[in-house]
């Protein structure tokens, strides 16, 4: 059984008339106020203040008004009833939310209404279309409607200058809309945050302040080090390419991938394990609020693509620093017989390993010294 999304967004839109008996703009705004489309006071009087008095609150609200008094009200008719008049269209969208999805993101509690929360949400939304769309000229208004199975709210955009012809607005316009709903409601910056630590700030961190090419990783990881030297010598000859995304890289991206893997597996097996847990929490979230597999399965992907950049290019990075320093002792050390020139490049590799090497020996001392102090310790433990 497939399962409902936690917010579905419908829009349509009405071209201004002609005839004199068409349909005034106004009576959709008495449409989307009438009585009853909302619930009984008593059902949120104590958690909303503002709704004490309904015979000075419409349920409509605005850009800038929670609730219009009468005054504003006949303000907001007359902006609708000019815009027909001077041709614009009228566009109606629908948000409509899934209860259950309400309740876990707490905007529905004890069936009362976090009603601020869906008006906040709503203004983040058609803001954003109105931006993306360039509808500098637009005037919206809004109202919750609780008279069906699911909560929903009506949203009312004309444009009271500059008006356009076109009525149908991009698909991409309204996805902004729901995206912004639902990361209104449902704030996900901690779980995000937490995915981009550790990508950021310890995955790429570690591997900037430790070199692959080090002694210990010679010693106990060759693979890692094998797999390293294997890229290095297929990199494209304009180092202008040694970026990740760049065209040059497309063969070696793959190649780049499994040394992330494995550089991962032996450095931060359990760590990337907690990442993927938090990830495939996103990617749940993600398909519980769009109701898009799509959607869902492209979020994971971008994470693990942006890991994978990140890496790829702290790598490169390396390489870049192995490239100057050989081309250093090539200057320094240029061969003067042609025999020779066949050599060269294996033999600079081989003197900047033993630099590296040289500057590690303080660091593999220690790492004996450690084994054999953690030797010495099992051979007391038992009575060697």
């Amino acid at each position: 059984m497939r399962e409902t999304p936690g917010v579905v967004i419908k829009s349509k839109f009405k071209v201004p008339s002609t005839k004199k008996k068409s349909r005034q703009y106004t009576t959709y705004l008495d449409y989307i106020n009438r009585p009853d489309a909302k619930d009984s006071r008593e059902q949120f009087e104590t958690y909303h203040d503002y709704m004490e008095d309904e015979t000075k609150s419409s349920g409509l609200f605005t850009r800038e008004d929670d609730r219009l008094n009468y005054e504003k009200r006949r303000a907001v008719r007359d902006i609708f009833k000019q815009a027909q008049e001077n041709g614009s269209i009228l566009w109606q969208d629908v948000i409509s939310f899934d209860n259950t999805w309400l309740r876990e993101t707490g905007v529905l509690h004890d069936d009362i209404v976090d009603e601020k929360r869906l008006i906040q949400a709503t203004r983040n939304a058609v803001e954003a279309m109105l931006q993306k769309e360039k509808m500098v000229h637009a005037y919206w208004t809004g109202a919750v409607h609780y008279n069906t199975d699911n909560i929903h709210v009506h949203v009312a955009i004309v444009e009271t200058s500059h008006i356009r012809e076109r009525g149908k607005r991009k698909p991409k316009s309204i996805e902004l809309m729901k995206s912004k709903v639902i990361h209104s409601l449902a704030d996900r910056t901690k779980e995000q945050e937490k995915l981009n630590a550790f990508i950021r700030d310890e995955l790429i961190a570690h591997k900037r302040n430790r070199k692959i090419q080090t002694l210990p990783n010679r010693v106990l990881h060759p693979e890692l080090v094998r797999q390293f030297k294997d890229i290095y010598e297929r990199l494209p000859e304009d180092k202008r390419q040694w970026r990740y995304n760049m065209n040059g890289m497309q063969p070696l991206r793959e190649s780049l991938d499994h040394l992330t893997d494995r550089y991962i597996a032996i450095h931060f097996k359990s760590e990337f394990q907690a990442f993927n847990e938090r990830l495939e929490q996103e990617v749940a979230f993600h398909h519980r609020s769009y109701g898009d597999t799509e959607k869902a399965e492209h979020y994971r992907t971008t994470k693990r693509q942006d890991l994978y950049t990140r890496m790829g290019n702290a790598i490169l990075a390396e390489m870049r620093d192995l490239s100057k320093e050989q081309m250093t002792l090539e200057k320094i050390e240029a061969p003067k017989h042609p025999v020779r020139r066949a050599f060269n490049q294996q033999k600079i590799f081989n003197e900047s390993i033993y630099r590296i090497e040289r500057h590690m020996n303080d660091e593999f001392e220690h790492l004996k010294n450690q084994r054999a102090f953690e030797q010495l310790e099992r051979d007391i433990e038992y009575g060697k």
